[in-house]
């Protein structure tokens, strides 16, 4: 290697001939700091199992060093498309980050095949919300009073 690299794992820097910058008990701390901070930018390891096992079949098991790549790797990837979009936003001079930014972020970074299936599920999702708002709104119509015998009544209020 020339130069410096930082090993992902553990947040060691490694100079050229292989020497640790840190001494033994520096690099046990740099370690357990290192793996906590970057475990917490790291999506949960559950969530990628999980779509891990949507993937494979269901015979397959997975090693723990292979879920950590993985969750390694997705992370990365989220980081780096998310970069992207802050930027576009940045110079639009906006501060909120919205699908679309994504969707441009991905196009910019060399990720253009995936534009299509995003989009079709964007759309599913925005018109999965629009049902859901639109059974909030109906029952926000109804509202509960008491009748004279002590029951409940539900009176439809006009918009």
């Amino acid at each position: 290697m020339s130069g410096e690299s930082r090993d992902l794992f553990h947040g060691i820097v490694i100079r050229e001939g292989g020497a640790s910058t840190a001494t033994p008990g520096e690099v046990n701390q740099e370690q357990q700091q290192g793996v906590k901070r970057e475990a917490d930018q790291y999506m949960p390891t559950t969530n990628v199992t999980r779509i891990m096992r949507c993937v494979l079949p269901a015979h397959v098991k997975i090693a723990d060093d292979a879920k950590e790549a993985i969750q390694a790797c997705v992370s990365e990837f989220i980081n780096f498309i998310t970069a992207e979009a802050n930027n576009i936003c940045h110079r639009d001079y906006r501060r909120t980050v919205t699908p679309e930014d994504v969707l441009a972020a991905m196009a910019s970074l060399g990720f253009g095949d995936y534009i299509e299936p995003l989009i079709v599920f964007l759309n599913k999702h925005r018109a999965h919300q629009e049902l859901e708002r639109g059974s909030m709104n109906q029952l926000a119509q109804f509202v509960r009073r008491d009748d004279d015998n002590g029951g409940l009544v539900h009176h439809h209020q006009p918009l």
